[in-house]
């Protein structure tokens, strides 16, 4: 008799890391279009900030982008793979509840499998508020926290923002600072301050480690929830 080995499931890549790097793309092209005009050598150069405001403001739409895809993916996995609503915390279901005007105790109890149903439609209004009407154009620490909490409970993701040489109150602030420039940049044009493209790429290799660390934290914590992966964890540089 020939015995048939489980195969182990191999998490699959995380969509919205590739779809990060799908959209840094056109910022990386707005850093060729920068080397074409002025060169690769040193000094500053002259004429080109334009393309760097420009990269600073599609950064931090890329940012916002994959906020947003980790947030939904995360939700949508924890929600097919559970069979009970206690996989999300009290809190998350407590937002839910109020959101149809019914009391905890009764909606878990007659909804059965349409708990789901209930958690799908809290799962559109959580993202209306944040994403759709606009607030989450400043995706900044804070939000970024009550978005995640509110949506799958994982509260706080922002303290996870850490790595050597770089505390969460200083990853904090330099994200804060980022905004504050795209603000400056989209709203009157002219920056107090200059744009260079070493700026740039500097602030695209903070963002990117930004997303591992957060995909890698939101990994764990489902895995902790409901005992399956949702995708694989990766590594940028000795940070993971």
């Amino acid at each position: 008799m020939t015995l048939k080995l489980k195969r182990r499931r191999i998490p699959k890549r995380p969509p919205h890391i590739d779809s990060l790097k799908t959209n840094f793309q056109e910022i990386n092209r707005i850093l060729e279009i920068h080397g074409e005009i002025s060169g690769s050598g040193p000094g500053y150069k002259h004429n080109v900030q334009v393309l760097n405001k420009s990269a600073v403001v599609l950064l931090l739409a890329c940012w916002e982008a994959y906020i947003e895809d980790l947030a939904e993916n995360s939700f949508n996995f924890m929600l097919s793979k559970s069979k009970q609503p206690n996989v999300f915390p009290d809190h998350v279901l407590a937002i839910a509840a109020k959101e149809i005007k019914k009391s905890n105790s009764d909606i878990w109890k007659l909804a059965n499998m349409g708990w789901k149903t209930i958690m799908e439609s809290h799962k559109n209004t959580i993202l209306e508020k944040y994403t759709v009407q606009g607030a989450f154009n400043t995706p900044n620490p804070k939000n970024i926290d009550t978005l995640f909490s509110n949506l799958i409970g994982f509260t706080s993701i922002s303290r996870t923002w850490y790595w050597r040489a770089m505390s969460i109150d200083n990853s904090k602030k330099k994200l804060e600072r980022l905004i504050d420039l795209r603000g400056s940049i989209a709203h009157r044009v002219q920056s107090s301050r200059k744009v260079t493209k070493a700026h740039v790429t500097d602030c695209k290799g903070f963002i990117f480690r930004l997303a591992i660390i957060s995909n890698n934290r939101v990994v764990k914590y489902i895995e902790d929830k409901i005992g399956v992966k949702p995708w694989r964890t990766l590594r940028y540089r000795k940070t993971r």
